[in-house]
C-alpha cells in the first residue's frame, strides 16, 4: 500500500481502487487541500453537505467575538449617549461580520487546508477590529480617523476574502448545481463591490472636509449584504439555510455572551465585596446581578426552536438576534453599573454617619472620631490610580487640616462654619474618587474641579439618570424581542397558549419601559436608584413569565421540558 500523503486535492487521499477495498466507513485520512462542498456521498441529486453542529473552528472564531467584546467594554464606560453610540456602533461591526462569515460556514466551509488559512485570515482581521475598535467613538476626530481607516481595510478584507471563498465553492458546484452557482454569483459579486467601498471609504475618511458621520455608511452596507445573502439564499436552489445548524450558532453566540456576563459578575464580587469580608448588602448586590445573568438564559433557551422553521420565520428569528444581542450586552452591562451604584451609595451612606457620629451625644474624643473618619475611607479601597489622584490629594489635605478645627459646634461657635464646609468637600471628593475608581466617570464637558459638593452630587445623579432609562428601555426591548421569539418558535402548541405567552411578554415590556418615568422625578429616581429593588425588577419580571409558561404548559398538557425528537428535527 502506498503512503498516504500529507495533503491531497479530493477528499480522498488514497487512490480509487484502495477506496473501494476499505469501504466507505473508513475515516478519512491526511487533511484535503481544498474540499467540495457537495455531499459525495448522497449525491443523487446532488445538494450541499449538512451537519446539524457547530464545528469547532467555528467555535472558536464566536470567540473572538466575544473577546472584541470584552476588550471594548473594558475600555468604554456607558454613561452618556455618545458611549451607547460607540459601543452599539463597534458591536455592529463586529456582530455583522460575524453574520456573514457563519452564514458562509455553515453551508460550504468544510475542513480543508484552505478553509483553515481562511479562517486564519478571518481571526487576524477580528483581532485587528479589536486593536482598532477602541478608538471608535459617534464622531470621526482628526485623533481617531486613523481607527475609522483601519476597520474600514479590514471590513474591506473580510469581504473580499469571503467573495474569494464564494467563488471557490462556484467552481465546484457549478456543473452539477448550476442554478445553485448562479446564486452564489450575485453573492460573490455583491461582497466583492461591498469590499471596494469599504477600501473606499479609507480615503473618505483621511479628507479633512469628511462628514463627522460618514461612518454610518458601513451599516447601510451591512444591511445590504445581509439582504443580498439572504434573498439569494432563499430563492436560489440548493443554497439556503434549512438543515443548517443557522439556529444552533445564533443559540451558541448568545450563550457565549451571556457567559462574558457571567465573566463580569466576578469581577463585580472582586470590586464591591471587601478582603475576606461579605457583607449582607454585598450579598444582596451580587446575587441580584446573578439572577438577572440566570433568569436571562432560562428565558431565552426555553424560547429557542424546536420544531422545524419556515424559511421566513427562520430568518426574521435570526435577524431579530441582532437588536437581541445589543439588548442582552446592554442590560448586562447596566445592571452592573446600577450593582456599582448601590455600593457606593452604601460605602458614602457610612461616611456620612461616621461624620455625624462625631458630633453625637456623649461626643467622643476628636482624635478618635478623626481616626475612625480615616478607617472608614482607608475601608473603601479606593484606587486613586484610576484617575483619582487629584481628589486623593484634596481628601489628605482635609484629614490633615481637620485637627486644627472644630468637630462639632460648641454654643455657636463661629469656626463650625468652616469644619462644615470642610466635610461637604471631603463627602464630594470621595464621591467623586468612588465613581472614577468604579470607572463610572463623568462626561468630558463636565468641568468637576469647578463644583461644589452639591454640585457634584446632581452631575453624578443625572449620570446615573441616564443609566437607569437605557437600562430599563433595554429592558423592554429585550422582553418585547421574547416576544417575537416565542411567536416565531411557537413555544406552545396551542393558539390561546401562544396568544396569553405574548401577551405577557408585551405587557411586561411595556411595564418595564414606564419604569424611565421615574427618571423625571429627582426623589423617586433617587430613592429607587438607592435601594436594590432596581436590580431585581427584571429579575421579578422574567421570573413570572417564566411562572406563567410553566402554568401554561401544564393546563395546555405538554410537558415543560424540551422533546429532544422535535430539537434533532428542527436541527
Amino acid at each position: 500500500m502506498s503512503r498516504t500523503p500529507f495533503f491531497s486535492l479530493g477528499r480522498w487521499s488514497l487512490p480509487r481502487a484502495e477506496r473501494a477495498s476499505i469501504g466507505p466507513s473508513q475515516p478519512r485520512q491526511g487533511l484535503a487541500l481544498i474540499e467540495t462542498p457537495i455531499d459525495e456521498k448522497d449525491g443523487v441529486p446532488p445538494h450541499l453537505y449538512r451537519r446539524s453542529d457547530a464545528t469547532p473552528i467555528e467555535l472558536f472564531f464566536d470567540l473572538f467575538f466575544v473577546a472584541n467584546l470584552s476588550t471594548f467594554t473594558a475600555t468604554h464606560e456607558i454613561n452618556n449617549v455618545e458611549a451607547l453610540g460607540a459601543y452599539i456602533g463597534f458591536l455592529g461591526v463586529i456582530w455583522f461580520t460575524w453574520l456573514q462569515v457563519m452564514m458562509f460556514d455553515i453551508r460550504f466551509a468544510r475542513d480543508s487546508l484552505f478553509e483553515r488559512i481562511c479562517k486564519a485570515m478571518q481571526l487576524g482581521i477580528m483581532v485587528g477590529l479589536a486593536s482598532a475598535g477602541t478608538r471608535i467613538t459617534t464622531r470621526v476626530r482628526p485623533e481617531n480617523v486613523w481607527a475609522f481607516q483601519s476597520l474600514s481595510l479590514m471590513l474591506g478584507g473580510s469581504r473580499l476574502l469571503l467573495s474569494i471563498q464564494y467563488i471557490v465553492s462556484i467552481i465546484f458546484i457549478r456543473k452539477r448545481m448550476s442554478s445553485a452557482a448562479k446564486g452564489l454569483c450575485i453573492i460573490a459579486t455583491t461582497l466583492l463591490v461591498s469590499s471596494l467601498v469599504h477600501f473606499g471609504m479609507y480615503f473618505a475618511f483621511g479628507e479633512d472636509s469628511a462628514h463627522s458621520y460618514i461612518w454610518t455608511v458601513w451599516f447601510v452596507l451591512f444591511w445590504i449584504e445581509m439582504w443580498a445573502v439572504i434573498a439569494t439564499s432563499c430563492i436560489a436552489p440548493g443554497i439556503g439555510f434549512q438543515e443548517t445548524p443557522l439556529n444552533v450558532r445564533m443559540g451558541l453566540l448568545t450563550l457565549i455572551i451571556i457567559g462574558e456576563g457571567v465573566i463580569s459578575v466576578t469581577r463585580l464580587v472582586n470590586k464591591t465585596v471587601r478582603p475576606g469580608c461579605w457583607t449582607k448588602w454585598s450579598f444582596v448586590h451580587i446575587l441580584g446581578v446573578t439572577t438577572n445573568v440566570y433568569f436571562i438564559w432560562q428565558e431565552y433557551f426555553d424560547l429557542t426552536p424546536t420544531r422545524a422553521m419556515s424559511t421566513f420565520a427562520q430568518q426574521i428569528w435570526a435577524q431579530l438576534h441582532f437588536p437581541f444581542h445589543v439588548a442582552l450586552v446592554l442590560l448586562l452591562e447596566g445592571s452592573q453599573i446600577l450593582a456599582l451604584t448601590l455600593d457606593i451609595t452604601l460605602k458614602l451612606q457610612y461616611l456620612t454617619e461616621t461624620i455625624l457620629f462625631a458630633c453625637e451625644e456623649p461626643r467622643p474624643d476628636p482624635r478618635l472620631a478623626i481616626k475612625l473618619l480615616c478607617q472608614t475611607i482607608d475601608d473603601m479601597e479606593i484606587e486613586y490610580s484610576r484617575g483619582a489622584t487629584g481628589e486623593q490629594r484634596a481628601i489628605y489635605d482635609i484629614l490633615n487640616d481637620l485637627p486644627n478645627h472644630d468637630m462639632c459646634p460648641v454654643n455657636g461657635t463661629i469656626g463650625f462654619t468652616l469644619t462644615r464646609n470642610m466635610f461637604n468637600d471631603l463627602v464630594g471628593n470621595v464621591t467623586s474618587a468612588l465613581f472614577s475608581t468604579m470607572r463610572i466617570v463623568p462626561p468630558r464637558s463636565a468641568h468637576v474641579s469647578t463644583m461644589n459638593s452639591s454640585q457634584l452630587l446632581r452631575m453624578y445623579v443625572e449620570l446615573l439618570s441616564f443609566v437607569y432609562v437605557y437600562f430599563f428601555i433595554v429592558a423592554s426591548v429585550a422582553m418585547l424581542l421574547f416576544a417575537a421569539f416565542g411567536l416565531l418558535a411557537r413555544r406552545h402548541d396551542k393558539p390561546l397558549a401562544m396568544a396569553i405567552g405574548v401577551a405577557v411578554r408585551i405587557i411586561s415590556g411595556v411595564f418595564l419601559a414606564s419604569l424611565t418615568v421615574f427618571a423625571k422625578h429627582f426623589e423617586l429616581a433617587y430613592s429607587f436608584m438607592k435601594s436594590p429593588t432596581i436590580l431585581y425588577a427584571f429579575t421579578f419580571v422574567l421570573l413570572g413569565v417564566l411562572l406563567v409558561d410553566r402554568l401554561l404548559d401544564h393546563f395546555a398538557g405538554q410537558p415543560s421540558s424540551k422533546n429532544p425528537a422535535r430539537r434533532r428535527k428542527a436541527r
